[in-house]
């Protein structure tokens, strides 16, 4: 059995091996690596996460002795409403389920948990009663809900810290919302995608990517370029379907879109 400290200086996955969690392995490294750089950053730090389901992203945060504090918010709903035009259901979706499963990774440390039912747009920001370091964002998978989720994050984020996002190739409209208004504020930040799906924004001085495992992966980046693509690259299937394509093709030619000088 390995410690707690060899496994996260490794960015072992088995961190989240309690715990089923919807990412990837390159998503949980990535997550991985982000702790990694805030636990060098800060002594002791605070994490929020919105959209916790079953607590997966949660392990590796109430497993480390430098996190102190835990909050999770999350709508609870069954069904949730999708960029993708599809709506995604969450059978069995309680707060008190993820408490059970969270308790098998650690008992002793449940304690650093406080949960909120609800949405960050109904939610008083009072709740969060300290400063956070990093958060996390997975919630509803729509453009509105992640930049309330955003907004949310960056009025409880401390002057230095850090926003996380899961799913970027589904919500990266939302995204661009969220660095139009860190640009429109005169916000200082950084922002950057890391495999497959990842997105972070670091907030005023609050390097994660000085970190060489961080530095490892925004040097070598095709994953998560091209993954992101590829997870889109169904609709330019549909596009390019024959009626759809024929189509594309009459006006391509009535407005000379396809004729360069």
């Amino acid at each position: 059995m390995f410690s707690f400290e060899q496994q996260i200086k490794n960015a072992d996955l088995g961190l989240f091996g309690k715990i089923e969690s919807q990412s990837t392995d390159r998503d949980k490294k990535s997550l991985l690596t982000c702790q990694i750089s805030v636990r060098e950053l800060a002594d002791g730090y605070n994490y929020l996460e919105i959209g916790s389901y079953l607590g997966g992203s949660i392990q590796p945060y109430l497993l480390d002795k430098k996190c102190e504090s835990i909050y999770s918010i999350d709508k609870r709903p069954e069904f949730q409403p999708d960029e993708r035009g599809v709506k995604y259901q969450y059978r069995n979706n309680s707060t008190k389920r993820m408490l059970e499963l969270l308790k098998d990774v650690s008992t002793e440390s449940i304690h650093k948990i406080t949960t909120i039912d609800g949405d960050t747009r109904e939610i008083d920001r009072q709740f969060i009663d300290k400063k956070i370091q990093i958060c996390f964002i997975d919630g509803e998978h729509t453009d509105e809900a992640v930049f309330s989720d955003f907004r949310f994050c960056l009025d409880a984020l401390d002057s230095n810290g850090s926003i996380v996002f899961h799913d970027a190739c589904i919500i990266y409209n939302g995204l661009a919302d969220c660095v139009k208004y860190l640009q429109d504020h005169k916000i200082k930040f950084r922002a950057y995608n890391l495999p497959d799906t990842v997105f972070v924004i670091e907030i005023g001085d609050f390097p994660l990517h000085d970190n060489p495992q961080m530095m490892d992966i925004l040097t070598n980046d095709h994953e998560g370029y091209l993954t992101s693509l590829k997870l889109n690259d169904y609709y330019r299937q549909f596009a390019t379907k024959k009626p759809f394509l024929i189509y594309r093709k009459i006006v391509a030619k009535l407005k000379g879109l396809n004729k360069f000088d």
